[in-house]
């Protein structure tokens, strides 16, 4: 199969370069990689030297404003006429030799309604299990929450994917390390309104491509997520985005509202309690949630509705 890759980049040279000779070492070679670079225009020229020394098989694409889904979409653009599949990689990602052999192996076998391949995280959180109240009774039967893996909740709530040790099935894919069968997703990009806050995107995106077909994860094919500490924004910002991005997906693929609010209420709760129990940069986070509950009321002009 004629896998081609994806890397969204952002004033990351040195992880960029550690991710392509990564890609260029793997048991299946990517038929082609494109870099979509929304780097300062400092870093812009090194970043296309980094490229250009990857090989022919490597394109350079620059994109302004930076954005993390619009360069995915960028990307997507460039290597969907010519793709089996289409692997969207980060740049702080390191893929085992064989993850991409994996992928066109199980592809070439599998039902082709499973039409999205999540990498298996070997990162330490993805080893940690899900919070006691996340995954209580009444959580559950609320629709707030859930106890599996890679699940979407009526409130709009998803836990967090982790390392499985069998096939998977999932209801959402992180954009980290996910592979797509292109034809599914030929005429599906990331929805514009996360441009401008590339947070929970591809919870969305994964939203949409369920209505198509399945996903899984695939044990095999493993991959190690170091985040990157340069480009992380503000505590007060991940506070409203998180409010804000989630609330704009429960409208838009009609979940559950007054779940969702009985959940960032608990949520804004937790980071309350986690603040005064020490971890003084939530505090910000908690003023982010506040100020974004507050501005989404104003928009519903009142109080949050059914």
């Amino acid at each position: 199969m004629r896998l081609c890759v994806v890397v969204p980049t952002r004033n990351r040279p040195r992880e960029l370069a550690a991710l392509l000779t990564n890609l260029s070492a793997q048991a299946h070679r990517p038929a082609k990689i494109v870099v979509v670079d929304g780097s300062d225009d400092c870093l812009a020229a090194e970043i296309a030297d980094i490229v250009a020394a990857a090989g022919p098989s490597c394109r350079y694409l620059r994109h302004w404003p930076p954005s993390a889904a619009a360069q995915r979409n960028a990307g997507i653009d460039a290597v969907i006429g010519e793709a089996d599949l289409v692997a969207l990689i980060d740049d702080d990602v390191t893929l085992d030799p064989e993850a991409l052999d994996v992928v066109c192996r199980k592809a070439a076998v599998l039902d082709p309604a499973i039409i999205g391949f999540g990498l298996n995280p070997l990162d330490v959180d993805a080893q940690i299990g899900h919070g006691s109240w996340k995954t209580s009774w009444l959580t559950k039967r609320l629709g707030l929450y859930s106890d599996e893996a890679a699940a979407v909740s009526p409130s709009g709530w998803h836990t967090r994917i982790l390392h499985v040790a069998e096939e998977t099935e999932a209801r959402w894919l992180t954009s980290c390390a996910v592979v797509w069968r292109a034809e599914a997703i030929s005429d599906l990009r990331f929805d514009e309104y996360f441009e401008a806050y590339s947070y929970l995107e591809d919870l969305d995106f994964s939203l949409q491509a369920c209505r198509r077909g399945r996903f899984v994860i695939l044990p095999d094919a493993t991959y190690l997520h170091v985040p990157a500490k340069g480009g992380r924004k503000s505590r007060f910002w991940f506070g409203r985005i998180e409010v804000r991005n989630r609330h704009y997906i429960v409208c838009k693929h009609g979940l559950s509202r007054w779940r969702f609010w009985l959940g960032t209420a608990i949520r804004a709760a937790m980071t309350g309690a986690e603040t005064v129990s020490g971890k003084r940069e939530e505090f910000d986070r908690l003023v982010g949630n506040v100020a974004e509950i507050a501005a989404v009321v104003r928009r519903l002009g009142g109080a949050p509705s059914r």
